[in-house]
């Protein structure tokens, strides 16, 4: 049995990924391959760099993982990047039901062995997602975009059913 916060987790990756790259996807090219300071580059570079490291995720722990419908070196579309984040976020929450978080994950080369739990990398999804978007928010901020909230209150609106949650205003 998943355990419920961490599902909700992999769903808030997706759903901010998601919202995230419809509000990109509008943007000018001159924008969207801007270098942002402090960053792997711009922000369509950072897009594929998040993916990428999604599809890493689950390669380590359980070698597969879904081929993208594009080729990497061709300088996909962030609407090729998004319909791959949902293939993605498929196969992730398929990883979750199906692999306990406190299953070893073992990775080797030819100098070293790293033996692991699973529940590391379900971790790096959430955090690599956040700190990526983050770079992209702030960089869109500082070009005077206004941006919806895309944190886990956010998320929360978006999806009040799922938290049980109910605003009562006092005095209405």
């Amino acid at each position: 049995m998943i355990e419920p916060t961490l599902l909700e987790f992999a769903n808030y990756n997706q759903w901010a990924n998601q919202q995230l790259l419809i509000i990109c996807a509008p943007l000018n090219e001159a924008l969207l391959t801007a270098i942002i300071p402090g960053s792997v580059g711009s922000i369509t570079a950072t897009f594929g760099h998040i993916l990428r490291a999604e599809l890493g995720f689950l390669e380590r722990i359980n070698g597969r993982f879904p081929n993208p419908d594009f080729d990497w070196n061709e300088n996909p579309t962030l609407t090729q990047m998004a319909a791959y984040s949902t293939q993605l976020s498929a196969a992730f929450l398929s990883t979750l039901k199906q692999v306990s978080s406190t299953q070893n994950v073992h990775e080797e080369n030819e100098v070293w062995l790293f033996n692991y739990q699973a529940r590391l990398v379900f971790m790096s999804l959430i955090y690599h997602g956040i700190s990526h978007r983050t770079d992209i928010t702030t960089f869109l901020t500082s070009q005077g975009i206004d941006l919806p909230e895309l944190d886990v209150w956010g998320y929360e609106e978006a999806f009040p059913d799922r938290f049980n949650a109910k605003l009562i205003r006092k005095g209405e």
